[in-house]
């Protein structure tokens, strides 16, 4: 059985993935983020390949993968709370490329990037991952203009969506890759109800382009920004009772 790593703050959103088949790890709790922030795992943990690079704060997360058939690699530096600081490992890895504020970037996903020979593209904006949804290999979708360029000069196709409409307690509005995660190569699950987005057609027609199907975990509810979900592969599954030693 696969697993998802996320927030288990929104427990109705974690059991609907759970329906799918697949295992719950909860994220970390890091005290030097924002309240909001503070479990999304897009700010904690970063997947390239086969790799995964932890902030050093997650405690719970490194003894859980201790001694399981995982490449983690933690970051260098202990993490800053404050923007752009905090955003470390909130970077996007599409089609070969990571894309990210690269003067945020952990010197140990640099070096990573370095040795493998992977080009980081560098953005404006600092929390990458969370305001891109990856919709298959080669296509995402996002509100901000300056991911959208970079992706497009790229070579990825991009759907280019208004911003707002996603909640996010504590701020005005949160972010498309937060608010979803792709269950499996063809099916994307929203954290809430993609209808309620008022560019849920042409997220509709986008996803349909590409052969991916639509998941709501939540009918009727509002689009929520959990900070995504990070897919572990089959072969690396934990036991539901080292996870259950989280909760």
């Amino acid at each position: 059985m696969s697993a998802f790593v996320m927030s288990d703050e929104y427990p109705k959103l974690c059991k609907a993935i759970e329906i799918f088949g697949y295992d719950i790890i909860p994220s970390d709790k890091i005290l030097q983020f924002n309240t909001p922030e503070q479990r999304h795992i897009d700010m904690q943990m970063l997947k390239i390949n086969n790799d995964i690079f932890l902030l050093k704060e997650c405690n719970n997360l490194k003894r859980l993968f201790e001694n399981k058939d995982y490449n983690i690699i933690l970051c260098k530096n202990n993490i800053d709370g404050k923007y752009p600081h905090c955003v470390a490992l909130n970077c996007l890895y599409i089609s070969g490329k990571l894309y990210g504020r690269e003067e945020a970037i952990d010197v140990s996903v640099k070096n990573y990037c370095k040795e493998n020979g992977i080009e980081i593209v560098d953005v404006k904006q600092g929390y990458t991952r969370c305001s891109t949804a990856v919709i298959g290999k080669n296509s995402a979708i996002t509100a901000d203009s300056t991911i959208y360029n970079a992706l497009t000069k790229n070579g990825i196709d991009v759907l280019k969506i208004d911003s707002g409409s996603i909640r996010l307690d504590g701020y005005d509005y949160g972010f498309i890759g937060g608010a979803c995660t792709m269950i499996d190569d063809g099916t994307v699950a929203f954290f809430g109800d993609i209808k309620t987005h008022p560019n849920f057609r042409k997220i509709e027609r986008f996803c349909i382009i590409h052969n991916v199907k639509i998941i709501n975990l939540a009918e009727n509810k509002p689009l929520t920004d959990v900070g995504g979900a990070q897919h572990l592969n089959k072969n690396h599954t934990l036991s539901r009772r080292a996870i259950a030693t989280l909760t």
